[in-house]
Order: C-alpha cells, then sequence, then structure tokens
C-alpha cells in the first residue's frame, strides 16, 4: 500500500499539471504515451506476446488515433478506423505460420484500437477542447480518481455485498455507491476549485454516469485478465500494476465527460 500511495503521489501532479498548464501539448504526448504503452500491455495478454515487433508496430498505430484528434480531420478518422481491419487481417499473409491462431489474433489486433485507440481519442478530445482542455481533463481526472478511493474505503470500511464475485471478488456494492459519491463529489470538486463551464446538474449527471461507467471500464478489465490468467496488466507502476490497469476506467469515462463538455 506504502508502494501505491508514493507512486500515486509522484505521478498525480505531474499529470494535474500537464492537464492544467499545456493539456493540448503536454497533456496530449502523456495520452499518446499512455495509448502506446496501455495497447503494448493489452497485446502482452495474448498470443501475441511472441511476437515482439507486431507488438511496437500495433502500440505505434495505435497511438496515432489520439493524435488525429488534434491533428487531423473527420476524414482522417474515418480513414484511420477504416484501414485499421485491414491492416489487421492483411498482417497474416505475411505471417503464415502463425495462420492457426490468425482468427483469435486478428481479433486481438483489431480490438485494440477499439479499446484503447478509440476511447483515448475521447480523453485527447477533452484536451483539445478550446479555453476548456484543462478542467475537461481534471473533471475527467477527479471522476476517476475520487471515485477510485471512495470505492476503496467505502467498501474497506463498510462493504458487506459483493458486487460481482465471479469477476472481483473484493468489490462491493457499498463500496460501489461510495465510489459514486466520491465520482460526483470530484466533478463538483473541480468546478468549485478551478472553474468550469458546466451546470450543476450537467455535473452531477457527468459524476454519476461518469462514475457508473468508470466502474464498469474497471470490471471489463478485470474480465480480460482473468482470461488472460494475469493478475495485472504489466509492472510498470510499482504498487499499481500497468498503464491499462490505471487507465482502464478512465477509458471508459472519458467520452460521458466529454459529451458534456461538448454540450457548452
Amino acid at each position: 500500500m506504502a508502494t501505491r500511495i508514493l507512486t500515486g503521489l509522484i505521478l498525480a501532479p505531474l499529470v494535474i499539471a500537464a492537464a492544467w498548464f499545456a493539456p493540448d501539448s503536454m497533456g496530449l504526448a502523456i495520452i499518446v504515451a499512455g495509448a502506446f504503452l496501455a495497447t503494448h500491455e493489452y497485446l502482452s495478454m495474448s498470443s501475441l506476446r511472441e511476437l515482439k515487433w507486431v507488438l511496437v508496430a500495433a502500440a505505434v498505430w495505435t497511438a496515432i488515433g489520439p493524435l488525429a484528434v488534434r491533428f487531423g480531420n473527420a476524414h482522417c478518422l474515418v480513414g484511420y478506423l477504416c484501414v485499421t481491419p485491414m491492416l489487421a487481417m492483411g498482417l497474416f499473409l505475411v505471417l503464415t505460420d502463425r495462420i492457426p491462431k490468425a482468427y483469435n489474433e486478428v481479433a486481438a489486433l483489431g480490438f485494440s484500437v477499439s479499446y484503447v485507440s478509440v476511447l483515448m481519442m475521447a480523453v485527447a478530445g477533452l484536451a483539445c477542447l478550446d479555453g476548456n482542455g484543462g478542467p475537461a481533463l481534471l473533471t475527467l481526472f477527479a471522476v476517476v480518481w475520487l471515485g477510485d478511493t471512495g470505492a476503496y474505503f467505502g467498501g474497506k470500511s463498510l462493504g458487506r455485498h459483493k458486487l460481482h464475485p465471479k469477476v472481483s471478488p473484493k468489490k462491493t456494492m457499498e463500496g460501489s455507491l461510495f465510489g459514486l459519491l466520491g465520482s460526483v463529489g470530484g466533478a463538483f470538486l473541480i468546478d468549485a476549485v478551478f472553474g468550469t463551464p458546466l451546470s450543476w446538474h450537467a455535473l452531477l449527471l457527468a459524476g454519476l454516469l461518469g462514475g457508473a461507467a468508470e466502474q464498469i471500464g474497471d470490471l471489463c478489465e478485470s474480465v480480460l485478465k482473468r482470461s488472460a490468467g494475469v493478475k495485472d496488466s504489466g509492472k510498470i507502476l510499482p504498487g499499481h500494476g500497468g498503464i491499462l490497469d490505471r487507465i482502464d476506467g478512465l477509458l471508459f469515462a472519458a467520452p460521458i465527460v466529454l459529451y458534456f463538455y461538448m454540450q457548452v
């Protein structure tokens, strides 16, 4: 636990500073790096881990998605999404020795884009909002981080009823409720401290829906890890596991928060 807290105390201020002072440059750079590392971790849980160059190439391709949000247009994004399945399937015309595994590995490659890159595009979209990139990213972080904190301490002290024991035995309904309260509180906290263009009811809905999406994203990644037979997606963050372990809920919450900011 001490290692986990120390890692958070080091990384959180750096991420917050980047989001507030330069969301469309430093923030975007962190998002692109996160997309690369998360994709590498995701594919490392599949049988493709045997092919290191495929993991790196796929991670680079996935990292292009958030960049397209900042520097491209709608046509670029459509082209990127259309080319992706072609590349994923065409790769196995070259990797003929892996044809027996092609069905599962094509799916893993294609899904890495829809799971990581497309959802990271929503995070990049928040970073690139004119004049609101900083508050938008901070709202997302607060909804996710305070939701996680509320769920942990609420479940630890009051947890009695299991939320989804087959997926995550330690999570409880009570913890989930406190997590939602933490997410709502996080949204209002950012508004009070930094100021946001969102109304009070938009903040409430962003917190509730974003917090619920964050919890679902966490559970969904747990399903993937159980299927792959691993405890964590990686070991890059001491006490936390991998990058994907840290952003699984954020990926699901980002489109929710982006929706409310796009209504302003």
